[in-house]
């Protein structure tokens, strides 16, 4: 290699390589890539009885054409913007529109958090894509390493929000003598306007700190990284945090989580089944309607298709189409509720409206969030970086394979680069507003798919981002699609991480390591299905709160330093059933607050699958030691070991 080379290399490993965004000469690129195998449909290719040959193969550094680079980096760009939205604000937010822990200002915020959240992604992905170097550690993985708000977080910050609002019934509503009396506004059925914010504030003030760990963890050796992050646990967590959250997914599907989970209790109670109100529009029906089932179904059924019939382009980007197919369902049904002859919409109007007084977007603009340190939420948050370090360990590596970095010590310092980044990204999120940011698992997949690693695609993409996310009517239209058809697209979603990680989970697929995946799906999995081993009664009652008080892994009334008289039963029971049922957990008027810190850590650590499942994986690669067999390279019987059934002998 020449000086010359070796100076040209230097510059783009150093991140600064810039030209990559700079197109040779030609703007569409027809004679270095062929379009017409992304954008022949499949059924096309088999009635011609040939197949196109495949695209040419774009190195990391390589230039593209403008079109080229814009239209592979549109692939990127939708491919993520489902799981952005979803995850980015969508369900913390759509937490607070629900008539029974109702924040309008949390509410309200729904369709800016989704823009912001694309703002950061987009602007985040350009740390991570360019690689800036600094000594002997680096930033970024110079890589196409896209970054999104991480899933792994997503039930802690719903969690937070939530017992936010929580906290603020039982504040400002009093008892007088055992009555339910509710004097303020955010009681029963009322508005807790900003409490939810709070609660929210409180997850990223603790995510900022949280944060740091995983920058420290980038500066570990390669080979504890890798000692403490092996594809068996990388890949339990990924399909941990998949399975955890397919739920959620079904609980979308057939209307909405509240009314899923209080269906049971309501029908006991009050008579009749928990309408899902609110997340589909005026369409007020039973959870698991065969509307809302139809409509989320229509979803997966127009993913079957695209499979079938579909471009690679078109494969590529199947969700983002799935879901747009869906809407149009949702937009030409409708349903005549009330029986007056006139259809109600499933998709609610207020947030366009919003959109139309103030049609650009940006941090901040909505406000900001009370930020603060929650100590309760701190080790589950901690081991949400844990799992996210882990998943992005995953990513980077297959993200190296499918851009040919081949070299042990260059991908070891694209993993360090990433890990930095990511930790870095996180904090920048958090003080933007948005929730920690890791990479993409799903963006990984299309490198081959469209033979395309150069980094210019990736800067395409964030340019994509960035302007989908200053448009207020982008975000308002996806935060007012029926919550049905988000489930059609997130169980599919959440599944692929499944798959993803049960791909990288058995990479190494040897006696020990599945002992290990076992034990960690078994209870991890286990805890999804039923919540109520650790998290008494679970969530199906309306009386939760107050059950919790007296029954369940750890009681509430263990953490109670003063119990609230009226509300407790002459056999120390609560009894705090009042009006309608709910008196908000208020069984207690003063509580013990480190025990009641950590039995908050406790329970989320418990009840959360990929953090139980993480811990397990975690701690039983590091005390199982490796059989000789599995050092050998062997693990089951094989082309190493071959073992005789009959006799239990083995032989070379």
């Amino acid at each position: 290699m020449s000086e010359e080379e070796k100076k040209d290399v230097a510059v783009a490993e150093s991140g600064l390589g810039c030209d990559v965004c700079c197109p040779p000469n030609g703007c569409l690129g027809t004679q270095s890539y062929d379009y017409k195998h992304m954008c022949t449909p499949s059924f096309l290719a088999v009635c011609m009885g040939k197949k196109t040959p495949a695209p040419f193969f774009f190195g990391k550094d390589d230039k593209l054409p403008i079109m080229l680079s814009l239209f592979l980096g549109f692939q990127h760009a939708i491919a993520m913007l489902g799981g952005i939205a979803t995850s980015g604000g969508y369900l913390i937010a759509n937490d607070a529109c629900l008539p029974w822990q109702r924040d309008s200002e949390m509410c309200g915020r729904k369709a800016w958090l989704i823009s912001t959240a694309w703002l950061a992604c987009g602007l985040l992905s350009i740390v991570q894509i360019f690689r800036l170097k600094c000594g002997g550690y680096s930033l970024g993985t110079g890589l196409i390493s896209m970054m999104g708000t991480s899933f792994t977080f997503l039930p802690i910050a719903r969690t937070m929000t939530i017992a936010a609002i929580s906290d603020a019934k039982a504040t400002t509503c009093a008892d007088n003598n055992g009555t339910a009396v509710f004097t303020g506004e955010c009681c029963f059925g009322g508005d807790c306007k900003g409490a939810g914010a709070i609660g929210y504030g409180k997850f990223l003030g603790t995510c900022l700190v949280a944060a740091l760990v995983e920058c420290i963890i980038a500066m570990l050796p390669p080979r504890i990284i890798k000692k403490l992050f092996p594809p068996v646990v990388t890949g339990a967590c990924v399909m941990l945090i998949g399975g955890g959250l397919l739920t959620s997914g079904m609980k979308y599907l057939g209307g909405g989580v509240f009314c899923a989970e209080n269906t049971e209790s309501r029908s006991t109670t009050f008579g009749g089944p928990q309408l899902c109100a609110g997340d589909n529009g005026d369409v007020v029906l039973p959870f698991g309607s065969p509307e809302y089932v139809g409509l989320g179904m229509s979803v997966i059924f127009a993913s079957i298709l695209i499979q079938i019939f579909g471009s690679p382009f078109l494969k590529s980007t199947f969700l983002f189409w799935a879901m747009i197919f869906g809407v149009i369902m949702a937009g030409v049904s409708g349903k005549d509720v009330d029986g007056d002859g006139e259809k109600e919409s499933y998709f609610r109007r207020d947030y366009m409206d919003a959109a139309d007084e103030k049609p650009i977007t940006f941090f901040w603009v909505e406000g900001t969030f009370p930020i603060s340190f929650a100590p309760e939420y701190f080790i589950p948050i901690l081991v949400g970086f844990l799992i996210s370090t882990a998943e992005s360990i995953g990513d980077i590596t297959i993200t190296c394979r499918f851009s040919a970095v081949i070299d042990e010590n260059d991908v070891a310092s694209r993993i360090q680069g990433g890990l930095l980044a990511d930790g870095v990204n996180s904090f920048i999120a958090g003080l933007l507003g948005s929730p920690p940011n890791t990479t993409f698992s799903q963006n990984c997949g299309l490198i081959p798919l469209t033979r395309c690693a150069s980094r210019s695609a990736g800067f395409s993409a964030c340019f994509f981002l960035i302007i989908l996310g200053l448009f207020s009517h982008i975000g308002a239209a996806f935060a007012s699609i029926p919550i049905c058809v988000v489930g059609g697209v997130v169980l599919q979603a959440w599944a692929s991480v499944f798959v993803s990680g049960m791909a990288l989970a058995t990479q190494d697929f040897t006696r020990r390591n599945q002992f290990i995946l076992a034990i960690a799906l078994g209870v991890g999995i286990g805890v999804a299905m039923e919540t109520h081993i650790v998290d008494w009664p679970g969530p199906y009652t309306f009386f939760r709160r107050n059950l919790a008080y007296d029954y369940g892994f750890w009681p509430e009334k263990d953490v109670c330093s003063t119990p609230n008289a009226p509300w407790i039963n002459e056999a120390g029971k609560c009894q705090g059933v009042g009006i309608f049922g709910v008196n908000n957990g208020n069984c207690c008027s003063e509580y013990d607050t480190n025990l009641k810190m950590w039995r908050t850590t406790c329970l989320m650590i418990l009840k959360t699958p990929y953090c139980i499942g993480f811990i397990l994986a975690f701690i039983l690669n590091l005390i199982i030691p490796e059989d000789i067999e599995d050092t050998e390279g062997s693990g089951f019987p094989g082309p190493t070991v071959k073992r005789e059934i009959t006799t239990g002998t083995a032989t070379a």
